[in-house]
């Protein structure tokens, strides 16, 4: 009897293995398939850049600082892709690799802890709710910081879990060490010790504490710390300043975002199951149940009430929302245990339910085309070319990831910007509004010192229909007027899916209005110009007659000098009018106050407002008259 039992055990055990490998292997082809198809987003080209960075890329030193500017973050995923990058090289697909992988492995480490707490069925079912979770999908695609967090917690959560239910105290130090790791991953890692603090208190498992092992424990979680510690020393007066911008940062949202954004992303399968689990764990109250409760409450709260929300921020829960609904899903199907049938039909069910947001998750199109722009950026333009493009704060990273030149923001966020070269400009704060810096003081500068020389936009949506407008937002709006303001033509557009998606324009002016003024020193009249057309020819009109014609430089810019005309006077009008009807006006009022000189009989002061005697005489110049 004891050889059957021990066959039985030997075959259960192998069919356990059997399907986690088929549920890895599930989990592994979602989030690894056709990672390439979308270039990366601005916190992607962050992460890859820092990497690339620590991997000895130098020319991309010039663009990305290993610091945080977010929430201050550190760098564990960025070490670990720096070593693959090292081994194989700097390239997108890799960075999202590196995400992917960390993402797959939180399918079994999920898996052991539903095996550990209730048994090998809510572990292969936990497996499975988040093998096929829509939400977890889509952010182990990118190469974000979110999945190498949520596999750290799970690791500590597991590491925990078998600490409480009776293993030694190596899993404690395991837990610190995992629990460390969480934190170089990002920083709300360290939440996991209060969700371990609260499942000692209230399973009274503090009593199995020792100085011994909390000492060892405090040295394995400082340790792993290590690579937090020295970016501290390096960084640290950087780090707070980081720190202050980010915890002023605010979100507008109502209350529900968060269930709205996993309803969005994952459908409504963990939404309907997991709540029916919370109220199974309230009501069996094991240790297994308290262990997820504290895990939801302390983690659930910090990110309801942590003012900042982000659709990423909910991702180290969905571990534990998977361990509720196979905790739902295994009591449903133990009153019919004796048939396979239920079980069957159970899994049928959340596959058929999850297959929607799965196919939306794996084919997101957010931000195509601009890896296409930045591609075409670095072929077409000269490499001290400047960029500037719509951002919240990281999106100008892409250009610079991919083209390798200098690109700056347009937007309003509270985040500090990193220009090339290193430094750092922090956004002013001076009141509860989100800053405007980069939309009304910066870009007029880099524009007029010629920093930026092409202008990106871009929509994350094509534009069908037609009668939908692609401007949609006051930043966008505001950024198709610098466009025009500068002089914008379009030299490139990047279509997806044969829709257009980036429009490139190049600035062919450094002012969004052309200046002229004039001095008179005896019988010469100098004339300066500024923020004409680059290089085009000016023609220079006086009262309506012909003066001049001169070159503005490559800024635009001109100066000249011509013979003061027989009748110039306080109130006439010089206007300067270049080959694409740029055009900029003044009179001689600083000069010669209101007393004329001696004009020719019959003639009378202009009356005629300078835009008007612009615009036609530079109507006439475009036609070449």
């Amino acid at each position: 009897m004891r050889r059957w039992g021990r066959l039985a055990e030997r075959r259960r055990a192998a069919w356990e293995v059997a399907a986690l490998l088929a549920i890895t292997a599930l989990a592994a082809t979602a989030r690894l398939w056709d990672l390439g198809a979308i270039g990366l987003r601005g916190d992607e080209a962050v992460y890859a850049g820092q990497a690339a960075v620590l991997a000895g890329d130098q020319e991309l030193k010039r663009y990305f600082m290993l610091m945080s500017r977010g929430n201050s973050n550190f760098l564990l995923y960025q070490y670990v892709l720096a070593a693959v990058y090292w081994l194989f090289g700097v390239t997108d697909v890799l960075a999202r690799v590196v995400a992917a992988v960390f993402s797959m492995l939180a399918v079994p480490v999920t898996y052991a802890i539903g095996r550990t707490l209730y048994g090998r069925a809510t572990g292969l079912i936990a497996a499975l709710l988040l093998a096929v979770s829509g939400y977890a999908i889509f952010l182990g695609r990118l190469a974000l910081l979110d999945s190498t967090l949520t596999f750290c917690v799970a690791l500590a959560i597991y590491c925990g879990a078998r600490w409480v239910c009776g293993g030694g105290d190596r899993w404690l130090y395991a837990f610190a060490a995992a629990a460390g790791f969480a934190v170089d991953a990002k920083v709300t890692g360290v939440l996991v010790l209060p969700v371990l603090g609260l499942v000692l208190l209230l399973t009274h498992g503090y009593s199995r504490l020792t100085v011994r092992s909390v000492a060892i424990s405090a040295v394995v979680f400082l340790v792993c710390l290590a690579p937090a510690f020295y970016q501290l020393f390096k960084y640290g007066s950087l780090y707070f300043a980081f720190l202050g911008d980010s915890i002023r940062r605010v979100s507008h949202v109502p209350w529900y975002y968060y269930p709205r954004v996993l309803a969005h992303y994952d459908g409504y399968v963990l939404l309907v199951l997991a709540p029916v689990g919370l109220v199974v764990a309230a009501i069996r109250r094991s240790v297994g149940d308290i262990v997820l409760a504290a895990w939801i409450l302390v983690i659930g709260v910090f990110q309801q009430t942590y003012p900042l929300k982000a659709f990423n921020y909910l991702l180290p829960l969905v571990p534990a929302l998977a361990l509720l609904g196979a905790r739902a899903l295994e009591q449903a199907l133990g009153v019919v245990r004796r048939s396979w049938v239920p079980a069957a039909a159970a899994v049928t069910i959340v596959l058929a339910a999850s297959l929607p947001p799965v196919w939306s998750a794996v084919h997101v199109d957010d931000y195509a085309g601009m890896r296409e722009a930045a591609y075409w950026l670095k072929e077409n333009t000269p490499p001290d070319a400047g960029v500037m493009t719509i951002s919240q704060g990281s999106a100008q990273y892409v250009l610079a990831f991919y083209a390798r030149r200098d690109a700056y923001p347009f937007g309003r966020f509270r985040l500090a910007t990193i220009l090339p070269g290193g430094t750092v400009v922090h956004p002013s704060l001076r009141s509860d509004a989100t800053p405007r810096d980069w939309v009304v003081l910066w870009p007029p500068r880099l524009l007029a010192s010629g920093d930026v020389s092409y202008l990106v936009f871009y929509t994350n949506a094509g534009d069908d229909p037609p009668e939908d407008p692609i401007v949609r937002s006051s930043t966008q709006r505001q950024f198709q007027r610098l466009v025009e303001d500068y002089g914008g033509e379009l030299v490139h557009t990047v279509y997806h899916n044969r829709e257009p998606r980036v429009w490139i324009y190049q600035v062919t002016k450094r002012l969004p209005q052309s200046e002229i003024a004039f001095s008179v020193e005896r019988d010469a009249m100098r004339i300066e110009g500024r923020g004409f057309r680059l290089n085009a020819p000016v023609s220079l009109y006086y009262r309506g007659e012909f003066l001049a014609e001169v070159q503005a430089d490559e800024r635009g810019d001109f100066v000249t000098t011509v013979p003061v005309p027989a009748t110039a006077g306080p109130v006439f009008y010089l206007v300067g009018v270049d080959s694409a009807g740029n055009y900029a006006s003044t009179t001689g009022r600083h000069i010669w106050g209101d007393i004329a000189m001696e004009p020719d009989a019959g003639t009378t002061a202009d009356v005629e407002p300078p835009p008007a005697v612009a615009q036609e005489l530079g109507a006439a110049n475009v036609r070449g008259e």
